[in-house]
């Protein structure tokens, strides 16, 4: 009798799968992430630059390449399809590290990374763009064993601390130029990089930094909630506005303090900030997160990293339907990049695509190649009840249905120019 139960709810599961259109092309993460990643490859990276063009189609009006933010991201993908496909990137990734050498000021009080080339008299160094670096290049020491990635996110990260003082009660400042804010995108990435460099070298002064960032950051930013402001201003005023990749990181901060540490409350409040990220950002709907993707690709990262910590699938889930909803909604069919808005209901003739925007997208994709996709939850389930297991084929299914976008697109054709 329960065999027959648990087939009946299997063919429920399997008439709803049926119901929710499959992507328009059979492809699992990795072949996504390497359809988009080669995508950038074509049409943002200058070869004999060793460097990538901001948007395309490239104008010439602008700076000829992208600035530090866009080029963080950009490491950070490389260093995911290094990690799961060398022989197709590695190469790449070491040509760009060579390129990114053009904006490290070397001959600064402390050295860091400028938004655009260095040069004596035109300093313009962010904090946070330094900080995303720090983490690009702790993960790419994990990943390549070369120690010059952890040297480098050492001299970084040495710069990214140079930005606290006692002003405030603490924390870190977001600009070099115009110390007139402490940011949660400053701070919360800081505590993650202190934890990175904490984890391989186990010096103190880092799990320190980390610790003591952290009481800041929640006691200055962090809503009743559990989601974070934007920043405070030097005369003590909170800007609200909540951005994903703020609390992501938050998120991040608090399991790698329970790694580190073992203390439960840690993954408690991680755990809390990524309930309450889902119930303010994931559309009922679609379920794409309410956010650019230059912001939510991190929220995606952080919650990735609470489902492996608890192994409640929502969270994985929640990233699956998110990236479902990009490649069937926001994927230009044309050339395989994505569109700058997940969100917009037109979309100009002449809209230019920017790097940020589709490496965000394409590290997105290298996050879940450990994981089957929507299709292969459905093929497993397939599988499980071809077997008459049809407690197994509910479970294959009910993720499936759990990680599936909504089906209607999210914009329309872009309406001939008069």
């Amino acid at each position: 009798m329960n065999l027959i139960r648990s087939l009946a709810c299997a063919s429920i599961f399997v008439a709803g799968a049926l119901l929710i259109p499959a992507p328009a092309a059979r492809a699992d993460y990795r072949a996504k992430a390497i359809e988009l990643t080669d995508a950038i490859q074509r049409n943002f990276y200058v070869p004999q630059e060793h460097l990538y063009r901001s948007a395309i189609p490239f104008d010439g009006k602008g700076l000829p390449f992208e600035v530090m933010w866009g080029n963080g991201v950009q490491f950070s993908t490389l260093v995911g399809a290094t990690k799961y496909e060398p022989a197709r990137y590695k190469t790449t990734l070491y040509e760009f590290t060579e390129g990114l050498n053009r904006y490290w000021d070397k001959d600064a009080p402390i050295p860091g990374f400028d938004a655009w080339f260095s040069s004596k008299d035109g300093d313009d160094k962010y904090y946070d763009d330094n900080a995303w670096l720090v983490l690009g290049f702790a993960e790419a020491n994990r990943v390549t064993g070369d120690a010059k990635f952890a040297d480098w996110a050492r001299q970084t990260q040495n710069f990214v601390m140079s930005a606290e003082d006692p002003k405030l009660g603490g924390g870190l400042y977001w600009y070099q130029n115009k110390k007139t804010s402490k940011n949660t995108c400053i701070n919360a990435p800081g505590i993650v990089g202190a934890l990175a460099l904490y984890d391989e070298t186990h010096q103190k002064s880092d799990l320190d930094a980390a610790k003591r960032l952290y009481t800041w950051t929640n006691a200055h930013l962090q809503d009743t909630d559990g989601l974070f402001w934007d920043n405070i201003n030097i005369d003590g005023k909170i800007e609200k506005t909540k951005w994903t990749y703020n609390s992501a990181l938050m998120i991040r901060a608090n399991l790698g303090l329970w790694r580190e540490t073992k203390d439960a409350k840690y993954l408690a409040e991680a755990r809390r900030i990524s309930d309450a990220s889902l119930a303010h950002w994931a559309d009922p709907q679609s379920g794409a997160f309410a956010d650019s993707a230059r912001f939510s690709h991190l929220l995606s990262e952080a919650l990735i990293q609470t489902f492996e910590a608890t192994k409640d699938l929502k969270y994985l889930n929640a990233v699956r339907r998110h990236a479902d909803f990009g490649y069937r909604q926001v994927r230009d069919v044309k050339d395989g990049l994505y569109f700058n808005s997940w969100n917009a209901q037109n979309r100009p003739a002449d809209e230019r695509k920017t790097l940020i925007e589709n490496t965000s997208a394409a590290r997105l994709f290298w996050l879940l190649v450990p994981y089957p996709d929507v299709e292969q939850l459905r093929a497993n389930g397939d599988a499980a009840l071809k077997k008459g297991d049809g407690k197994t084929a509910i479970q294959w299914y009910r993720q499936a249905f759990n990680s599936t976008a909504g089906a209607e697109a999210t914009h329309k054709p872009a309406a001939p120019q008069t």
